[in-house]
């Protein structure tokens, strides 16, 4: 099993310049088949080996492919440790893209209600747009009421119209009645992105609240 995802994440990052030039498509590489490949891992066993690898492993790009199969693995899975290793790894690494990168696997997970957050929170004040952005989408799917806060927080004192623009867009996903105030202090701004986002959290976040009231 540890060979197999030694292997897994040689062939992710495997090059062959040959392959171009004969004409295949990227669809046609071994790097873009075993990252489809791992993108459908189901089996738990694997996460312990990769947290392992993780642990160990001081090449950049062979850290950031087995991010992106431990990312898949813990969506397919929905497991806990998975989790909780992922978001743990922001404060330790130290290169913007693998942080970024990092951050997108977090962003599809579900982060139930007790999950610390603060490694997320921290990577908001990165002065590193590209961080900031991803840190922002990282809080989709969380149900602890800190995420929810913290946006609202930040797009009351934010001057970034891209933060706000990010946030109002996490907001339309987690966001309840008490962003609404904050979201419509945005729904007229001139900037066309934060103006449409606001607008679109807010009616959405209403059509959830009028389901669950019906409910």
């Amino acid at each position: 099993m540890e060979n197999y995802v030694t292997d897994l994440l040689d062939r992710m990052n495997y090059t062959d310049d040959r392959n171009m030039e004969a004409g295949y498509q990227s669809s046609d590489t071994i790097s873009w088949k075993a990252h489809r490949e791992a993108e459908s891992l189901k089996d738990a066993a694997f996460i312990p080996l990769l947290i392992s690898f993780l642990d160990k492993e001081k090449d950049k790009k062979k850290r950031d492919k087995a991010y992106f199969a431990l990312g898949h693995l813990a969506k397919n899975t929905n497991d806990v440790t998975a989790l909780n290793f992922l978001i743990k790894q922001v404060d330790k690494e130290k290169d913007k893209y693998i942080i970024s990168s990092l951050l997108d696997r977090i962003a599809a997970l579900n982060k139930p209600a007790g999950t610390d957050l603060h490694p997320l929170l921290q990577a908001l004040k990165s002065d590193k747009w590209l961080i900031r952005h991803s840190a922002i989408q990282a809080l989709n799917n969380s149900s602890d009421a800190v995420a929810e806060s913290t946006l609202i927080e930040l797009i009351d004192t934010s001057g970034d119209s891209h933060d706000i623009t990010y946030s109002n867009s996490v907001l339309n996903k987690i966001g309840t009645l008490k962003a609404i105030p904050s979201l419509e202090k945005h729904a007229n701004s001139r900037k066309r992105d934060v103006k449409a986002s606001a607008k679109y959290a807010i009616e959405e976040i209403l059509k959830r609240e009028k389901q669950a009231a019906d409910s």
